[in-house]
C-alpha cells in the first residue's frame, strides 16, 4: 500500500508540476502548436533567411543550400532545377548589383511560404510588387510560383501596394 501511496503522490506532484494537463491542454493559457503548424512556422523562418540571404544580400552559395536539386519553377523567365535558378538570378543580379526585394508581409500553411514584397532594382526604382510562393519539403524549397506587379507612377485610390 505504502508504494502505491507513494507512486499516486509522485504522479499527482508531476502533473501538477506540469504545463500540460491530461487532455494535452495548456495549463497556462499558453497556444500549443500542431505538428502542421509547427512544421509551418519552421518553413517559414527557412524561406525567410532564404529570401533576405539570396535576395537583399546576395549570398548566391545559400541557393546549394537550401534549394532543391530538382526544383520545379513556374516562373517563365526561369528554367526548372537549382542550377538554372542560380544561373538565372547570378545574372539578375550582375545587371541590377544594387537590386532588393524587401518582405512587407510573410505567412505560412503547412508546406506553403507566401510572401508580400517589394522588389527594386535600384535605390531609385518605384519598384514592383510581388507575391511569392514557395513549396518546402524535407527542409528544401522544392518549388515556387510568383505574380508580379509594377508599381504606377499614380494610382487611381489612395491605397498602398503593401
Amino acid at each position: 500500500m505504502k508504494k502505491f501511496i507513494l507512486c499516486f503522490i509522485t504522479t499527482v506532484c508531476i502533473i501538477a508540476a506540469s504545463e500540460i494537463d491530461m487532455h494535452g491542454k495548456s495549463m497556462s493559457g499558453a497556444t500549443l502548436l500542431t505538428s502542421s503548424q509547427f512544421s509551418a512556422a519552421k518553413n517559414k523562418i527557412l524561406v525567410q533567411n532564404f529570401w533576405n540571404a539570396v535576395f537583399n544580400e546576395h549570398k548566391i552559395s545559400v541557393i546549394d543550400e537550401i534549394v532543391d536539386e530538382k526544383y520545379i519553377q513556374h516562373n517563365p523567365y526561369f528554367k526548372d532545377g537549382r542550377s538554372a535558378f542560380k544561373d538565372g538570378i547570378s545574372g539578375f543580379f550582375k545587371e541590377f548589383p544594387d537590386s532588393s526585394a524587401q518582405i512587407k508581409h510573410i505567412g505560412a500553411d503547412g508546406d506553403l511560404v507566401f510572401i508580400h514584397n517589394h522588389i527594386k532594382l535600384n535605390a531609385d526604382d518605384r519598384g514592383q510588387a510581388a507575391m511569392d510562393i514557395f513549396r518546402v519539403k524535407d527542409g528544401k524549397i522544392v518549388e515556387h510560383w510568383d505574380i508580379i506587379q509594377d508599381i504606377p507612377e499614380k494610382s487611381q485610390n489612395n491605397n498602398t501596394m503593401f
